[in-house]
């Protein structure tokens, strides 16, 4: 029972502190929605400007991407060509062990 009277008071007391801060004059409240509609076009704008950006750079990523993948084909064909004709490669052996895990 004490803690419910605890409890009630301190609501009280809430309630009345609430309605003080509620109280604030109406130039207060004009402020107040006027800072938040400002925050709020200010966050828009950011995101407009953050998606037209990737608007722009999606597609020079993906073209840089492209061309850095043919140029490493490129190389890669350029190696297998070197490698058909270079006689060092023909014929060499590799000796590795075998290890079965299982047991």
């Amino acid at each position: 029972m004490m803690y419910r009277s605890r409890f009630k008071a301190y609501t009280a007391a809430m309630q009345n502190k609430l309605k003080a801060a509620n109280n604030s004059g109406f130039f207060a409240r004009i402020i107040a929605w006027m800072v938040l509609g400002l925050l709020l076009v200010v966050g828009l704008a950011v995101f407009i400007f953050m998606l037209l950006l990737s608007w722009l750079l999606i597609p020079i990523m993906i073209w840089r991407g492209k061309r850095r993948m043919a140029g490493y084909q490129n190389q890669a064909a350029a190696q297998r060509q070197q490698g058909r004709h270079d006689s060092t490669q023909k014929g060499r052996v590799f000796e590795a062990e075998v290890i079965d895990k299982s047991e």
